[in-house]
């Protein structure tokens, strides 16, 4: 059994860790609920209503492709290892898959996941997803990092030239799974619902991602630089919201 384990990549097409771990075998899939941690970094009621209800899209998307959604909760980072370490024991996973994020405290968290792995015998495979380029990849000549954005930007140009990073496949689905997915929370201990105005303005799941993208590149990107400083007028892309979920 291989288990991706969700956090910032709410999504069932493009997601690197998803794709692996489904290529490897029959998968489950976890999201952790981590309320303490989320307070510690004063993260907004709106914020964890819109990851909630991206969960509730997700967990269809899941659905179509057989892959289980399971919810289990470390209030904190820090109780992170060992609730995984049991979810593996339970269900007998040989590989635990994910997408690299890069925070200071989410770094130390997956840290402490890979080495809680490495003693439970489980693979631990870490996925670059979220970024073009590995961070510190892009250096000088010299081996250095650019102290010039202007000469940073023209490196990073010339490798995408070169090769650009293509969409991950959509995995074929699995065989169908005994197990049931987990009911999503509509609510975590904490943290306030927001009000259905505010909900509606922003919709959640990748659909509404990709209809705003394409109005964005379609439409908007044309008139950004002289209106994306006029919070009147729709001069931004609205995306940074999906961009974080």
């Amino acid at each position: 059994m291989q288990l991706i384990w969700l956090r910032s990549d709410l999504r069932a097409q493009d997601n690197t860790a998803l794709t692996a771990a489904m290529e490897r075998g029959p998968t489950l899939a976890v999201y952790l609920l981590s309320p303490a941690q989320w307070r510690s970094h004063d993260d907004a009621d709106c914020k964890v209503d819109f990851w909630l209800r991206n969960l509730v899209e997700l967990e269809k998307a899941l659905g179509e492709l057989n892959v289980p959604l399971l919810i289990r909760e470390a209030d904190t980072w820090d109780q992170a290892p060992e609730v995984l370490a049991t979810l593996c024991t339970q269900f007998k996973v040989e590989g635990l898959h994910l997408n690299q994020e890069y925070g200071i405290n989410e770094t130390r968290r997956d840290q402490a996941v890979q080495k809680a792995m490495e003693k439970a015998g489980v693979h631990f495979n870490s996925y670059l997803d979220q970024l073009l380029f590995k961070p510190g990849s892009i250096l000088t000549k010299t081996g250095n990092y650019f102290q010039v954005f202007t000469q940073f930007k023209k490196v990073c140009y010339t490798r995408l030239h070169e090769a650009m990073p293509h969409p991950v496949r959509t995995p074929q689905a699995q065989a169908a799974q005994s197990m049931k997915s987990d009911a999503v929370p509509e609510q975590v201990k904490g943290f306030a619902t927001p009000s259905k105005a505010l909900r509606d303005l922003w919709p959640a799941g990748e659909a509404e991602a990709r209809r705003r993208m394409d109005a964005f590149a379609d439409e908007q990107i044309s008139y950004y630089k002289t209106e994306r400083d006029f919070p009147a007028k729709p001069g931004t892309s609205q995306l940074s919201a999906y961009l974080a979920a």
